[in-house]
């Protein structure tokens, strides 16, 4: 408690203290001090009193009240503009929790502005000290990121990084943070070697401290922007760094890096095409983590679904439905994921014709569409229609013909999927032909429709079958003049694709 007898020396102790205990997350025993503190803020001395403002401002900000914080960091602010400026650290200090107390809050003009006030306020005072500067212009830059103007953001970043290294070592945690904000924005900016040259910096640091587990990591980051230019140059690095680990690493702790690696590896032989290496290092790369993560993390559950849906595309269908299935029980809490593996599954369970199965994993596929507001998109429509295909071909025509009509409602209300559309049509006509009270007219509009839209797409294989179905229906109706006119463009697709 404070007693009613202090000298500034005291109350900058207790201040102190209560800072501390913010730092170590004892905020009820700061609270104690606090109260009081703020009864002692309406006495004393103008520097004691701008320690007690800007001391509660801080425990204000922990503690989540953005008024009060807001209330006392003014005034701290205010108190400041007379008092001897051997506090200048604290008066620095004041300035960027009001202006972080903004950013958090999202007022990111009023943030921006209690920074520019406290260069000014430094220039006036010819401050010299490049690690306050840093801090600055990294909060402008992450301030101006964070209101979408990527150029400003780039600009105060790169100045926060040079004030920052004439103060700390490139490989100080704060000097890293902002390396990792400025690679982030030369990759989506497509400054590849800058990012480049920054990390390969870091690398050398690393190499001349001798800590090989960080040189390690940065030369994964290195091999991560080679993603972005030289897939096998990125191959290269990542199989090096692979190597030293197996050198270098002896604590179980540090193995969670190479299944890291492992799994950029799987990543870029999935670019490059090469899916069987591909699929192997995944399954390597789940054991790796399964030793250090609990079977529903995200990163067990994604692993499972690339070699699901991987495996699908090498034709190995029992080896996806054993991931798949596998991935699936552990993906609640992942709904996006989830997705992914019942809309897998329902396509190899329809190819096993398992079509119970299969309209239940659609099914549920179609309800976290919905759920997520997703109802009007190709993945819906694509969903329905692979419904429609399944009652189709058990010859369960007028549940078939239900869902690609609504398949089509769907196809219609967007833009680009003629391919989708055109096909939807011609096995709604398909439909009409067959069903129980025929109608034919309908059939051969629904026929010709779809077709147009196919042969825009210009896919040479789906046009032939649409051409094979069209010629079908007007020989089994009896229409040689309509059907002779499709065999003319069936052959034409022929002798162009011979030529």
């Amino acid at each position: 408690m404070i007693s009613k007898t202090y000298t500034k020396e005291s109350i900058l102790f207790i201040c102190e203290y209560v800072r501390e205990q913010l730092i170590n997350g004892n905020y009820d025993t700061a609270k104690v001090f606090v109260s009081n503190l703020e009864e002692k803020l309406k006495e004393g001395l103008l520097e004691e009193r701008f320690f007690i403002a800007s001391t509660i401002a801080k425990f204000y900000r922990k503690t989540n009240n953005y008024d009060k914080s807001g209330n006392y960091s003014r005034q701290a602010i205010h108190l400041s503009k007379d008092i001897h400026k051997e506090h200048i650290e604290m008066i620095i200090d004041t300035y960027l929790d009001y202006a972080s107390l903004e950013r958090e809050y999202g007022q990111l003009q009023a943030a921006r502005i209690e920074l520019a006030k406290l260069l000014a306020f430094l220039d006036s005072n010819d401050y010299q000290d490049s690690y306050a500067y840093g801090v600055i212009f990294s909060n402008l830059g992450k301030i101006a990121l964070e209101d979408q103007n990527i150029e400003s953001g780039l600009t105060q970043l790169e100045k926060g990084y040079t004030y920052y290294t004439r103060a700390v070592p490139k490989t100080h945690p704060i000097v890293l943070n902002v390396i990792e904000t400025l690679c982030d924005i030369y990759i989506q900016a497509e400054q590849y070697n800058k990012a480049l040259k920054l990390q390969q910096e870091v690398l050398a640091e690393y190499n001349k401290l001798e800590d090989k587990v960080f040189e390690i990591r940065t030369l994964l980051k290195i091999g991560e922007i080679y993603f972005f230019i030289d897939l096998k140059e990125a191959r290269k690095i990542i199989t090096k760094a692979i190597k030293w680990m197996d050198d270098t690493y002896k604590y179980k702790e540090e193995y969670l890096d190479i299944a890291k690696a492992v799994l950029m590896l799987a990543e870029l032989d999935e670019n490059m095409g090469n899916l069987p290496r591909s699929i192997n290092y995944y399954k390597k790369a789940l054991k790796e983590l399964q030793q250090f993560y609990k079977d529903d993390h995200f990163m067990i559950v994604y692993v499972y679904s690339k070699i699901g849906t991987l495996s699908i595309k090498t034709f190995k269908l029992n080896q996806a439905k054993e991931y798949l299935k596998e991935g699936l029980s552990r993906s609640i809490q992942f709904p996006k994921i989830r997705q992914q593996f019942l809309y897998a599954l329902g396509k190899i369970y329809s190819a096993e014709k398992a079509y119970d199965k299969a309209l239940i994993a659609f099914q549920e596929f179609l309800q976290g569409l919905d759920q997520s507001g997703r109802k009007k998109s190709l993945a819906y429509g694509n969903a329905l229609q692979s419904i429609a295909f399944n009652y189709l071909v058990q010859e369960k025509l007028e549940q078939a013909f239900q869902h690609y009509q609504e398949a089509l409602t769907i196809y219609e209300g967007l833009s680009n999927c003629k391919e989708e559309k055109g096909f939807t049509l011609i096995r709604l006509a398909y439909c009409y032909e067959n069903i129980q009270v025929k109608e034919l007219k309908k059939a051969e509009e629904y026929y010709e429709k779809g077709f147009k839209l196919i042969e825009k797409v210009r896919n040479p294989e789906l046009l032939e079958e649409a051409s094979a179905g069209i010629i079908d229906f007007f020989k089994r109706n009896n229409n040689p003049k309509k059907r002779k006119i499709y065999e003319d463009k069936i052959v034409k697709l022929q002798t162009n694709r011979e030529k």
